[in-house]
């Protein structure tokens, strides 16, 4: 939907609008999960959250812009495809790392392989 709306208006215009839209479901969610913010103790997570965890909505900006700049030029398969392998690969290193506090697991041959035979695929359909 956002790159069907990137070709008709532009990459950032769809992007800006898909999180300003996006912003007042997730807006009632959070009142109505916090009643108003009350159950949370604001200066107590600002200081004991990690700087890294901040930028998680820096990030989302940035794959949405990208996704609608992308997906109408390459396609959906292979713009859905690479996240998902991207994703997949960054997941295994945090998870053999145990990076941000995760549980670290061995990246075995099984999981290697699931690893590969997912590239091989996204590289058949970019080609084919």
């Amino acid at each position: 939907m956002n790159g069907r709306l990137a070709i008709s208006t532009s990459g950032s215009f769809s992007a800006f609008l898909s999180f300003a839209l996006g912003f007042w479901p997730l807006l009632i969610y959070f009142l109505a999960d916090t009643r108003g913010g009350k159950k949370v103790n604001w200066a107590e997570s600002a200081r004991d959250t990690p700087g890294y965890a901040w930028l998680g909505g820096v990030f989302g900006g940035l794959f949405v812009l990208i996704l609608t700049l992308v997906i109408h030029r390459r396609g959906a398969a292979i713009t859905n495809g690479i996240i998902v392998v991207t994703q997949l690969i960054i997941s295994v290193v945090i998870d053999q790392t145990g990076a941000f506090t995760t549980e670290q697991r061995d990246c075995t041959g099984l999981r290697g392989g699931g690893l590969a035979c997912m590239i091989v695929g996204i590289c058949l359909v970019t080609l084919f």
